[in-house]
């Protein structure tokens, strides 16, 4: 398992390095974090065929509260995990599907397309889901990513 806290072309970079191809579809956990003015992902992933056993699904065995610590440390964030939209890719392996679980505010077409671009994950096979679990950050992104 590698974790990453990277954009979109950084994180192929460090796949290339750790021998996985750029192209493998990850699951991972994420947030989308308000840095100079415009929205930054933050992640951690796993190609998928890596990832944890869950049921029926393939997830990235790190948790969003596991994480942030680092993530905190790293990026020089204020507030706590749950205080900027996040969310969750993960892996049905029995529909062989991805689902990406986002807070609301990530609803609009170009975060969709940026996770869909860093997750390497195929358009036709990933379903976007809303989950109470990853709703009511605090803190608001505005702009592009």
């Amino acid at each position: 398992m590698t974790a990453h806290v990277t954009e979109p072309a950084e994180a192929l970079d460090e796949m290339r390095e750790n021998g996985a191809e750029p192209s493998a579809a990850c699951v991972g956990i994420f947030w989308f974090v308000m840095r100079g003015g415009r929205p930054e992902l933050a992640s951690c992933k796993t190609p998928w065929e890596e990832a944890e056993d869950y049921g029926d699904f393939k997830t990235e065995p790190m948790a969003h509260y596991e994480f942030w610590p680092t993530l905190q440390r790293r990026l020089k964030m204020i507030g706590e995990y749950e205080d900027w939209p996040r969310g969750r890719v993960v892996y049905n392996v029995r529909d062989d599907r991805f689902t990406v679980y986002i807070d609301r505010q990530l609803a609009g077409a170009p975060f969709k397309a940026h996770l869909l671009a860093h997750f390497a994950l195929p358009a036709d096979k990933t379903t976007f889901a809303f989950d109470a679990h990853y709703s009511g950050a605090k803190f608001k992104v505005k702009g592009r990513p």
